[in-house]
């Protein structure tokens, strides 16, 4: 039995913290808390977002969890405008190449947990004037 459902979310956070052009990594509860706090860009928001294909094992004793952690990239750039965005992309580009590096494959190194892997996201980029978020979801399983 776990001792930690939210285990891997500092080890997220411990692993996304020394990036370089990062200024701060969140923690919001949601998508929507999180564009509430975008004064600070470039950012990282670590969420997570629920469970996913809960399947028994062991005869229904235990089961296979898989949890979801979407990570948000936040920047921002005045240059780009809303017929202009190609700069938000460029300052984006390291960052988001960094992002994958890190956790396409991370082993948190918690007892039951695997690692991580990258699944499509379900939620759109999304921006404004100066400003843009790309989201990446990742799946970890680990049984229960």
């Amino acid at each position: 039995m776990l001792s930690d459902y939210f285990a891997v979310e500092p080890k997220i956070v411990d692993l996304l913290t020394p990036n370089e052009g990062i200024l701060v990594v969140n923690t919001p509860f949601s998508v929507d808390d999180m564009l509430q706090i975008t004064n600070i860009a470039p950012a990282l928001n670590v969420i997570y977002v629920g469970d996913r294909g809960v399947d028994s094992v062991g005869q229904g004793r235990a089961n296979m969890v898989t949890q979801q952690w979407l990570i948000v990239l936040a920047v921002r750039d005045a240059s780009s405008q809303l017929d202009q965005t190609s700069n938000i992309r460029k300052e984006a580009d390291p960052l988001i190449r960094e992002l994958l590096s890190k956790m396409q494959g991370f082993n948190p190194q918690v007892a039951g947990f695997r690692s991580f892997e990258r699944v499509d996201a379900g939620v759109q980029i999304g921006s404004s004037s100066g400003f843009a978020y790309f989201p990446f979801l990742f799946e970890i399983k680990f049984i229960n």
